[in-house]
């Protein structure tokens, strides 16, 4: 039996994987801020858009577990307008990435020799500006497109900056990019165009039971190296510029000053 800890757990491929796990035994826990979690799974309320509620976020799992088997990092939200967090960052990139930094730092202590940890992200799959270093909250003119853009590249180089920053973990680090999914991206995209994006995805995209099926190969038969990427399960070269380590180390430092700028 192993310990699962799912973020963004509370629906979608979370949810499914969390249902699946649960049903084979194994311990699973889901963090959100819903109130109902799939049968037999316990729920971790908290918050992932700040810092404060992501440390907190991390207590409760080190509280409730002596070790974290497979941590699944799958907290996001598609914002259509700027919405920025109680500690000044925008939130798109607050809950998809300072998030993962902040819950993986704190809980590496209780992630064993042979952890799998699996962010749900970009895989250098999307398009688009990516980092603006010296605009991180996106102060200028917003489009929802460019914060994806920019959390899904930090996203990518957190992967591929763990080991240099962990170098004595054992920890296996997956960047996984299910592809185009029917999980109700359309309600967070509003309006007609959320309306014509369901209608697509229910007649072109993978059902998250399939996404879900994926996800749960990872963990039960986890990849040997520290590092693995994928698209919808075909594998991604880690020698491309997204995986850059000298930028996922300036990431790091941005991600320490963050962190540390919002604890105090």
């Amino acid at each position: 039996m192993a310990n699962t800890v799912i973020t963004g757990g509370t629906n979608g491929i979370g949810r499914a994987l969390a249902a699946r796990l649960a049903r084979e035994g194994h311990r699973v826990a889901v963090v959100g801020r819903s109130a109902v979690a799939p049968e037999g799974v316990e729920l971790i309320r908290g918050d992932l858009g700040t810092v404060a509620g992501t440390a907190a976020v991390a207590d409760e799992v080190a509280a409730r577990f002596d070790v974290v088997d497979h941590l699944v990092l799958g907290a996001g939200r598609f914002s259509p307008r700027r919405v920025i967090t109680a500690d000044g960052l925008e939130h798109t990139f607050a809950l998809h990435a300072v998030s993962r930094f902040a819950l993986v730092d704190r809980l590496l202590p209780v992630l064993p020799t042979g952890a799998v940890v699996v962010s749900v992200c970009g895989v250098a799959g999307l398009r688009g500006p990516g980092i603006r270093w010296d605009d991180l909250a996106l102060s200028g003119r917003y489009r929802a497109f460019h914060a994806v853009s920019q959390a899904s590249r930090a996203t990518d180089l957190l992967g591929a900056g763990f080991a240099d920053r962990y170098p004595g973990s054992a920890v296996r680090y997956v960047l996984h990019n299910p592809m185009f999914v029917d999980s109700g991206l359309g309600a967070q995209v509003g309006g007609l165009r959320g309306k014509a994006l369901d209608v697509v995805a229910g007649l072109f995209a993978r059902n998250v039971a399939d996404a879900a099926d994926q996800v749960h190969r990872f963990l039960a038969d986890p990849p040997t190296a520290p590092l693995t990427a994928s698209r919808a399960g075909t594998p991604v070269a880690l020698d491309r510029p997204e995986f850059d380590r000298a930028t996922a180390a300036r990431l790091y430092t941005v991600m320490e000053g963050i962190t540390a700028a919002c604890s105090t």
